[in-house]
């Protein structure tokens, strides 16, 4: 499954004015949350806090607040990503997308980065293997699709 949130139009904007992204991620994030808590807005609420993941990977990769801050946004976005998955019953898509997280996280210890920061992404990246662990190795119970839900086998693509 891949999941895109961000035309490349859109992308392409917000890697040329970083101090947008983090105005876009906030309003993201917070629609989401707000989306979220209500059953029948949470196709909505993927498509907010997807943006707001993608948008946070923006953050981190351009540097527009310091590295530390970004990687907390961007971990902040992918748990409000990863609970909008949960309560759809797409346990599928959260092991593939924590994967994703940790390679991007892997990446970002490769660059040049203080001590500190890369000790925080390495327990970052154990806590996102060790969810993935325990998501495998606990049966999870077959999940219908919420009421009104409807099941898309296509890949979704959002702009």
């Amino acid at each position: 499954m891949k999941l895109k949130f961000l035309c490349g139009n859109h992308r392409e904007w917000l890697h040329s004015r970083p101090d947008q992204a983090l105005h876009w991620c906030t309003n993201s994030y917070d629609t989401g949350r707000l989306l979220m808590t209500e059953r029948e807005y949470l196709g909505e609420a993927l498509m907010h806090m997807g943006c707001a993941f993608e948008t946070a990977e923006i953050i981190l990769t351009t540097r527009a607040i310091p590295p530390a801050m970004g990687l907390e946004w961007f971990m902040q976005t992918l748990e409000g990503f990863t609970q909008v998955l949960e309560k759809m019953g797409r346990a599928d898509a959260i092991t593939e997308i924590r994967q994703a997280a940790i390679y991007r996280l892997r990446n970002e210890a490769m660059s040049k980065i203080g001590p500190e920061l890369e000790a925080r992404i390495y327990v970052d990246i154990l806590l996102l293997n060790a969810q993935n662990r325990q998501r495998t190795a606990t049966p999870q119970a077959s999940r219908t699709a919420p009421i009104g839900a409807e099941r898309v086998t296509a890949e979704p693509v959002y702009h």
